[in-house]
């Protein structure tokens, strides 16, 4: 029991993480109250409990640097967006590595765990030019048939994603060939089919491409409403087609509203099943997987006000 000094340090730390986090569960009955709690100001403080409670998780999920291998190659480099935002090698996706072509493995993409599922979406940066087809290549090799994509392709004056998908006719991405077969408008969102066809041996499948365009440029949106319906619909589209593979989730970095998006769908899930909210160690949990996960206040605070909108959709007292 316990046989190493690295078990040993395990434990220790995760004890001190457990008492400097704090018992962060509540009862879905109790959360309005909790907001309202988190609201107040510290006493003696110029600073809400909610300011204090996001940057705590700041403190524990600081990880060392060594922690981003593949990502700080320099033949990798000029594939991260942003130099400050990696995938941890301990859970980045893997493409499977062209014959003799250095760091074709890579792309800055992370496994994130679902509320039932490991590895249930895939966490990854707006695709930039270069990386278009390491993008289409990803989608394949891991079966993800749902995009989930959170930004316009420009925003307050700066690319934000490429275009990584095609119009109006079929466009070739080293080995897959893909056809725009319809393109659905509706109120928040954009949904879009692609035929995915693999060259090499004509085998395709469907994939669907949701992009959620009511997040305005700065802050967060202002109703949690549509963006909860938003979530029930990429969720209910996967149920549907029945795809194994995850669901692949984008914004920018991939790491902000792509975060929320994640952690809502975490913490969505969990209240119906459970009955209970746990923001905070949802969060928490992310940032292990993928740095800065829920960049920042706003988004966290967003997190908990579209649960509780969440809560007020339902018509029957929720359940003790």
């Amino acid at each position: 029991m316990v046989q190493t000094e690295d078990q040993y340090v395990f434990i220790h730390e995760a004890l001190l993480e457990a008492v400097m986090a704090g018992y962060t569960e509540i009862p879905c009955r109790s959360l309005h109250h909790h907001i309202q709690q988190l609201m107040q100001t510290e006493p003696g403080e110029n600073i809400t409990s909610m300011e204090l409670e996001f940057k705590k998780l700041s403190t524990l999920t600081a990880e060392p640097q060594q922690r981003f291998v593949s990502a700080n190659l320099p033949v990798n480099k000029f594939k991260n967006r942003l130099v400050n935002i990696l995938p941890y090698e301990s859970t980045r996706v893997c493409l499977q590595p062209l014959r003799g072509e250095e760091g074709t493995d890579y792309i800055n993409a992370s496994y994130i765990d679902g509320y039932r599922y490991r590895n249930a979406y895939v966490a990854t940066q707006g695709p930039l030019n270069e990386t278009v087809e390491d993008f289409w290549r990803m989608l394949w090799e891991h079966n993800s048939t749902i995009i989930v994509m959170l930004t316009k392709q420009r925003e307050m004056g700066r690319e934000k994603c490429a275009q990584y998908w095609p119009s109006d006719r079929s466009a070739r991405y080293q080995c897959f060939v893909v056809d725009p077969l319809a393109e659905y408008n509706m109120p928040q969102y954009l949904l879009r089919e692609f035929k995915v066809t693999d060259a090499r041996d004509g085998s395709s499948r469907t994939v669907r491409q949701f992009q959620f365009t009511d997040w305005p440029e700065q802050g967060v949106p202002k109703s949690g409403e549509a963006f909860i319906d938003f979530i029930g619909q990429v969720h209910k589209t996967k149920e549907q087609f029945g795809q194994e593979g995850p669901i692949t989730v984008h914004c920018s970095a991939g790491v902000g509203r792509t975060g929320v998006f994640i952690t809502l769908s975490i913490v969505l899930e969990r209240m119906q099943y459970e009955g209970v909210v746990d923001v905070f160690q949802s969060v928490r949990a992310l940032r292990t997987q993928r740095p800065a996960m829920v960049q920042t206040e706003d988004q966290y605070q967003f997190c908990y006000r579209a649960a509780l909108e969440y809560l007020s959709s339902f018509d029957t007292p929720y359940p003790e």
